[in-house]
């Protein structure tokens, strides 16, 4: 099948790279000059809204996806009318607005922390108790901790923030923050990956761990997982974000309508990656078979990439895999990413505890 990529950046190029045996034919979508997927496809510089970009992928593709989920959803309807877009328009819609994400969480009864649309300083000054402690995000474009505000007792009220629509959560306390990667076919094929944990940085993910310690949640995860996917009839695959907290319950956090950070670990981890896992499920070629899974870690690589001493140093001792994106340092930029896999959890520790040390 002849596949579009809106958005060209390291999700799209590890999409195509995954399709190793090269079933399909790829072109990304991307303003950018020469970002990290171009190198391994066909590359459109234009904007996602292009009448004439938007023209030439729907009359010669079989089928459009994104690597990002902020893409232009009225470009992406005008494709839909032609060919099918996975995930859909409306799916996209939903994961484009944070109030919108936890409206339907609480339409089908998933837990959330209390959560509050704040459009003025008014709406801010009215809805934060100063015995409390919440997170102010804008209600779009916010990722790797950008677009936040955090607010406590001593904190001032004002912000710039608040010149964009926005959303007020109270701040949960946790145990640790989970990740469930799921997956849904055309033909309706589901199966879901294990939860892995996932370590922060500067509101930056730093690292991702498969198993988790939070085995025992699989279930309660997969059938949230089951209500999101029935709910917006998505295809593809579906990243929800959840904190543990004190009682060892799932707050779910946030989704992302598309591969994901914390999956990169299934690379080398699982013999079929996320990425993999998502293009035979939009062009309707995934085959049920079982996941064979590794203990493993991914690390990202942010802001200056590792030294060449470094690397020796984790090559040497841990077997190590390193991934990278072909772009220039900058800060709180994710240059790249390594895993590690171990033959089981506790010699992953070790490997964890030994890779921290190093690096």
């Amino acid at each position: 099948m002849k596949i579009a990529i809106f958005g060209a950046g390291q999700l799209a190029m590890m999409m195509v790279q995954a399709d190793t045996e090269k079933n399909h034919e790829y072109i990304v979508i991307d303003p950018s000059q020469s970002p990290p997927a171009s190198k391994y496809a066909k590359h459109i510089q234009t904007e996602y809204s292009d009448l004439k970009t938007l023209d030439e992928i729907a009359n010669n593709y079989d089928v459009a996806t994104i690597d990002f989920e902020n893409v232009d959803v009225s470009a992406m309807r005008e494709i839909d009318k032609k060919i099918p877009v996975h995930p859909s328009p409306s799916a996209l819609e939903i994961c484009q607005d944070r109030i919108n994400e936890k409206n339907l969480f609480k339409l089908l009864d998933i837990k959330t922390t209390l959560y509050y649309e704040i459009n003025s300083l008014l709406d801010l000054e009215n809805n934060v108790d100063s015995k409390k402690r919440y997170i102010l995000k804008t209600r779009r474009f916010g990722y790797d901790g950008k677009n936040q505000y955090r607010i406590n007792s001593n904190t001032s009220l004002s912000t710039n923030l608040i010149s964009s629509p926005c959303i007020l959560e109270e701040l949960v306390d946790f145990n640790a923050e989970v990740s469930l990667i799921a997956v849904r076919s055309v033909n309706g094929n589901t199966f879901f990956y294990p939860l892995v944990e996932n370590q922060h940085k500067e509101g930056i993910l730093d690292m991702s761990i498969y198993p988790s310690n939070y085995q025992e949640l699989q279930a309660s995860a997969e059938k949230i997982g089951t209500k999101l996917l029935d709910e917006m009839k998505y295809i593809g695959v579906l990243v929800i974000e959840f904190f543990v907290d004190k009682n060892n319950e799932l707050i779910a956090n946030e989704m992302a309508p598309r591969v994901h950070n914390s999956g990169h670990w299934t690379i080398e981890g699982s013999n079929v990656s996320q990425f993999s896992a998502h293009i035979s499920a939009i062009t309707n070629t995934m085959k049920s078979k079982e996941l064979r899974l590794k203990p493993s870690f991914m690390y990202n690589i942010i802001s200056k990439h590792v030294s060449e001493d470094k690397i020796l140093q984790l090559s040497n001792k841990l077997d190590i895999h390193i991934h990278d994106y072909h772009k220039t340092p900058r800060d709180k930029r994710k240059l790249g990413h390594i895993t590690c896999t171990a033959k089981n959890k506790d010699r992953l520790e070790e490997k964890i505890r030994d890779f921290k040390e190093i690096i």
